[in-house]
This record gives structure tokens, sequence and C-alpha cells, in this order.
């Protein structure tokens, strides 16, 4: 990650909530919703994955890999334990993306969600759901490249920055709570400002 923020960035105190998992709660991959299909992204360009993180993230302030070099963020592209699926939704040339989602499998038996949601223009129409059911199914049933290690613990974690929706779903589908954390994060001024604005959500 760069040394320093960039000008537009400020660090803020937030509160994180971790989530796990020990079992399966999705014996059966889900069936993709009609018109949807989730793709695997291997080695995306740099551009096309950086859109695709700020496609999904941009309305809550994500900056994760925003923050991260060229050579960092391609490095990390590169490693094979880390997959990057993308659900796309409508036919052909119609095709949008609808959302992604991102786990990590660099710790034999263990599976972080790092990123997961949806594109705004895609919120409320049920995929959220069947894309979590599915990356939980996938994280339980497949392991990673080069290791033959059964997943023993699932996790993912969210913030007050994040939709307060997400929490309530995450324990709906099965992840229990093991830790909260406080500490500063570094967002975009203008999401942090629009935040403490009246007018705001």
């Amino acid at each position: 990650m760069t040394d320093a923020l960039p000008p537009d960035y400020a660090f803020v105190t937030v509160r994180t909530t971790h989530l796990k998992m020990r079992e399966n709660p999705v014996p059966v991959a889900p069936e993709a919703p009609p018109s949807c299909a989730i793709e695997r992204l291997i080695r995306p360009p740099l551009e096309e994955y950086r859109a695709l993180f700020l496609a999904v993230g941009g309305e809550w302030g994500w900056t994760g890999r925003l923050l991260m070099t060229d050579a960092e963020l391609a490095a990390l592209l590169d490693d094979d334990r880390i997959e990057i699926w993308r659900l796309v939704s409508g036919p052909g040339s119609n095709t949008q993306i609808a959302g992604f989602i991102e786990l990590d499998r660099r710790v034999p038996g263990d599976v972080e969600i790092v990123y997961f949601g949806l594109t705004p223009e895609f919120i409320g129409r049920g995929l959220g759901g069947f894309l979590l059911r599915w990356a939980i199914h996938r994280s339980w049933t497949s392991a990673g490249p080069g290791s033959d290690a059964p997943t023993k613990r699932l996790w993912l974690h969210t913030c007050d920055f994040d939709s307060p929706a997400a929490l309530p779903f995450y324990k709906k589908a099965g992840f229990q709570i093991c830790e909260e954390t406080e500490g500063p994060e570094a967002y975009p001024e203008a999401h942090i400002a629009g935040r403490k604005s009246p007018s705001a959500g």
C-alpha cells in the first residue's frame, strides 16, 4: 500500500464486526436466477478489476484495493489462491455486471470472503442471497490450487460504513459474530462528509 494517503482521503475510526462459520449450511450449489451467470476473472487487467471494485463498492467508500500500488495489486491478482468472481445479468451484448465476490484461500483450511456486493441497480432483486449462498457452497466444497486441505473456517467482516443490512444478512446466512474491533480506516473525504450530512442516507 502507498506510504501516505492521497490528498482526498482521511482516516476515520470504524467499528468492524468479524463473523465466521465452521460448517457448510449450503450442501447443494444454488441455481443461478434466470439470465444470470457467475464468471471467474483470472488475472484481470488492473483497470478492469478497479472498475469492478468501484462499481460495487463505490457507494460504500471501499478503498482497500484502490490504495494499493499497481505492483501490489498485480501480485495479488496473479495469485491463484485469490478467486475473483463476478455476477452478470442479461443476454448477449446486453450483459450487465450485477456484483462480485472475492475469496482468499492463502491460509490452508481457511477461506475469507474479502469483498462481496452488488452494483446499486441490482440491489433488492434477491441476487445477493444467491451470490452469498453460491460463495459459501464453493468455499466449503472446493479446495484451493495446490492444496487438498479441506475448509475448516469461512469468515468475513463488515463495518459501520457498510450497508446496515449487511450484518443481519450475514447472520441469517449462518455466520456468527466472533470479534468486534475498532480502529482507523482510510476513506474518501467526500464519503466521510456525506455520511455526516443530515441529508445523507
